[in-house]
């Protein structure tokens, strides 16, 4: 079994409820279950994908009241068309998302 989860944090603290991607829509692992702590979200691979990203990042965006600046790698399931109200993405440039500089990143955001 495969997961993709997206973590988002800002830099005074902030946690954003996380959302994993699984492969089953109705995981049976999930029966009887009313209310889970993370948003789940389902396709083939487990992997995140373009739509599923802007399905995101529009939910988000229409629940902020302030503006924010999310920083992003270049995967290709990141870069979207949409405008946002609140969003700014900022890709970072190309192989700097390096096991040290996500260590780095994770110590910043703690």
């Amino acid at each position: 079994e495969r997961l993709t989860i997206l973590c988002c944090a800002s830099m005074d603290g902030e946690k954003r409820k996380l959302l994993v991607i699984g492969k089953s829509k109705n995981p049976r692992c999930f029966k009887g279950v009313k209310n889970l702590p993370v948003d789940y979200t389902a396709n083939s691979n487990a992997w995140m994908i373009k739509e599923i990203f802007t399905e995101w990042l529009i939910k988000w965006d229409n629940e902020l009241h302030h503006d924010v600046l999310l920083l992003v790698d270049n995967c290709t399931a990141h870069v979207v068309t949409v405008k946002f109200k609140h969003i700014n993405l900022v890709f970072l440039p190309s192989n700097t998302t390096s096991i040290h500089f996500i260590k780095k990143l994770i110590y910043f955001i703690n």
